[in-house]
């Protein structure tokens, strides 16, 4: 079945052509026993080569100039040789349109590979950069993005630790942890803003890269903890109250990022030695 743009380049590659053929020679015939319009002719095989393929270029060609032989052989205006010249200049425009579309063709079909090999390439980048449990960025795109940041501006590093996973797996099953940790990533890239970079670090780990200040930071975090813990998750079927405990540390230009990352992985551990669900801050 031919798609939509399929039959609008019939149309307009052939029976667009064909009408034209028609009502060139209905006003020549008009004017009377000559053919002082057969010349127009001409242009009608360009017209085929803008939409049609080159074998649907050389049939309107080939047509026209069957067409224009014909009528100026019944409606001729007594002058043969005018005729000849016409014919041999409505068999090269046939000529060079089937040519034209030749290379229109190559070239839609360069620009169509080239399209789908650049969609390929993003597709692949998408998928080396992204968890594929949590859709989340993975540690490669979240380095990635963290490369692409400006050097000099606020910046502050958060390393988010599941508190409760291991017992949801001991529980309900690894498959439910898997579920757990996506519903843990839906409310942390949800519940910050698109500017913040998040990703799953590893295992039941997340981090957050965000371009404020620590105190802001800290703000932001405890209302997107708040929502986690009081807002139960569904996993299987069944809801659990989940909770994370979470480490935050200021990131200057001055600071390198494993080092700021150690800081706050250092801070995370200590919310978890609190209790868990809590958050430490660092400088």
């Amino acid at each position: 079945m031919k798609s939509t743009s399929q039959w609008a380049a019939y149309g307009l590659g052939l029976l667009l052509p064909l009408a034209l053929i028609a009502i060139i020679l209905s006003a020549d015939a008009a004017e009377g026993p000559k053919t002082a319009y057969v010349g127009v002719l001409a242009v009608v095989p360009m017209l085929a080569a803008v939409f049609a393929t080159p074998r649907v270029t050389a049939v309107v060609a080939v047509i026209t100039w069957i067409a224009a032989f014909a009528f100026g052989h019944f409606a001729s205006d007594g002058n043969v040789a005018a005729q000849q010249v016409r014919l041999i200049i409505i068999a090269a425009v046939g000529l060079a349109a089937v040519g034209a579309a030749v290379l229109r063709v190559r070239r839609e079909r360069t620009l169509l590979e080239a399209l789908r090999e650049a969609a390929t390439a993003e597709t692949l980048r998408q998928q080396a950069e992204t968890d594929q449990l949590t859709g989340l960025r993975n540690r490669h795109g979240l380095l990635t993005a963290v490369a692409a940041l400006d050097e000099g501006s606020t910046r502050t590093i958060a390393v988010i630790d599941c508190d409760d996973l291991k017992s949801v797996n001991d529980r309900i099953g690894h498959l439910a942890g898997d579920h757990y940790l996506q519903a843990v990533a839906g409310r942390l890239s949800g519940g910050l803003s698109k500017d913040d970079l998040v990703a799953r670090w590893g295992g039941d780990e997340f981090l957050v890269v965000q371009q404020i200040g620590i105190d802001d930071a800290v703000h932001a975090l405890t209302r997107m903890q708040a929502t986690i813990h009081d807002s139960p998750l569904s996993v299987d079927g069944s809801m659990i109250t989940a909770s994370v405990s979470i480490g935050i540390a200021a990131w200057p230009a001055s600071r390198a990022f494993d080092e700021a990352l150690s800081t706050a992985d250092h801070a995370m551990y200590q919310a978890k030695s609190a209790g868990g669900n809590a958050i430490v801050s660092a400088t």
